[in-house]
């Protein structure tokens, strides 16, 4: 039965690879900026092709035959088709032409507060929100409960787009790209003070969703003398401090200060 079942083995055929994204997919949208370096490649036709080439300060690049060739702020597909239609003019009967993207330099984005690794980021391709926190040693305990990125918009303007830190860790924002020049803030987790007759008082981390029982509980729960049911919430409106009567399912907002009362014998 051994020998059998060692044979059935060996005729089976290997576990299918994981597929893999070509690189090419990763480089359909993304616009070469200068700084970026190009692999030129004229199949069958070397004199033609250029390695290692690094787009210069005026947004160009140069090609062998062609001469120069405005790349900055194309795709490289769409820089294919102008080196491929040039070419085919003077030079070359329909030449296959390949241009890929080898090294991204030009575009950034910042990553700051509380991630193990707050830095400069180059945007290699089409990056996601989840993909550059991860390379920042992603959030650390003390972060809050949502990520704000800040990007220059139309007229000037700076659009603030804010993301859950929830779905961040459920994979929510998977689809949620940057662009270049954006800024990752990951601010510091905003907390509710739980006060009172709680079996350990003191600051709760606050989220979004966070209710006055929930809260209570974190906090140790109510002590043998609290009256959980007969909490107030001390809460900040307009500058001024006001006491809120509520349930234990009502959500707290952060900043809020929960006093537990003593129960009445």
């Amino acid at each position: 039965m051994t020998t059998l079942l060692l044979f059935l083995l060996l005729q089976a055929p290997p576990p299918a690879a994981a597929p893999q994204v070509p690189t090419n997919l990763l480089q359909e949208d993304y616009s070469i900026g200068v700084a970026d370096v190009l692999d030129i490649t004229v199949f069958n036709e070397p004199d033609a092709s250029r390695t290692g080439v690094t787009v210069d300060n005026d947004g160009t690049i140069d090609v062998p035959y062609i001469g120069r060739v405005k790349v900055v702020g194309r795709s490289a597909r769409d820089v294919e088709r102008e080196i491929r239609s040039r070419l085919n003019e003077k030079y070359l009967v329909n030449p296959s032409v390949n241009v890929t993207i080898v090294k991204y330099q030009s575009k950034t984005v910042t990553v700051q507060g509380y991630v193990r690794n707050p830095a400069e980021y180059i945007l290699q391709g089409n990056v996601s929100l989840t993909s550059v926190l991860a390379r920042a040693g992603s959030m650390t305990m003390d972060a809050g409960s949502y990520v704000l990125i800040s990007r220059a918009g139309a007229n000037g303007a700076t659009e603030q787009i804010r993301v859950s830190r929830k779905d961040i860790e459920t994979g929510k924002a998977q689809n949620v790209y940057l662009k270049d020049g954006d800024t990752v803030l990951v601010p510091k987790a905003e907390t509710v003070l739980v006060a009172g007759y709680v079996r350990t008082p003191g600051p709760v981390t606050w989220e979004e969703g966070l209710t006055v029982e929930r809260a209570i509980l974190i906090a140790g729960g109510p002590s043998e003398r609290g009256a959980a049911n007969r909490a107030e919430i001390d809460r900040v409106v307009n500058g001024k401090v006001q006491k809120v009567k509520v349930k234990l399912d009502d959500l707290v907002q952060a900043n809020d200060t929960i006093r537990v009362p003593p129960r009445i014998w």
